[in-house]
């Protein structure tokens, strides 16, 4: 990468700004948990760890956005590690609900047992639905992982920074 790619997200905005928007997007994506423990539906314990989970998120990223603010390399560094942490664990949350959504689900609707020809339309909508929710949930994975690499990407700059400033100190 060269030095004006590594500088910039998406290719215009700038590595900091990008770095503020996806955490406020993050912590705005987060806040989800808020209305899942306000529903009071806890029979799915899976669920409900999750909604937890997304609460204590909401927290970490929110301090990573003051360490952002700060310039803290060092909550910046564990607000990293945590985005990543989360990938993965945002990951695996979604195949487990998408596969108990689309595999364990019964979908069919009893008022349509009578009439195969609207049962068949009806399965073949719910097919393609499942399609292209699948391919949203893929692209949806894919641009999180991509919002690590381009944290990951502004802590390492931050880093290069700090250590630039620390060798022009060491030879005054």
């Amino acid at each position: 990468m060269t030095s004006s790619k590594s500088q910039t997200c998406c290719r215009f905005i700038p590595l900091s700004t990008g770095v503020l928007i996806i955490t406020i997007f993050g912590i705005l994506n987060k806040l989800s948990g808020f209305y899942g423990i306000i529903s009071f539906d806890f029979s799915d314990p899976v669920a409900f760890a999750v909604y937890i989970y997304s609460l204590l998120a909401v927290l970490i990223c929110a301090y990573g956005l003051y360490g952002l603010h700060t310039m803290n390399i060092d909550i910046v560094r564990w607000y990293t590690i945590f985005y990543w942490v989360d990938c993965f664990i945002s990951t695996a949350t979604t195949i487990w609900f998408a596969t108990k959504w689309y595999a364990f689900t019964d979908h069919s609707l009893p008022e349509l047992a009578d009439n195969p020809i609207k049962q068949k339309e009806h399965d073949d909508v719910f097919r393609m639905e499942s399609i292209v929710s699948i391919c949203l949930l893929v692209v949806l994975r894919l641009i999180h992982f991509y919002f690590a690499i381009v944290i990951t990407s502004y802590y390492r700059s931050m880093g290069h920074r700090y250590s630039k400033l620390s060798i022009d100190r060491d030879f005054e």
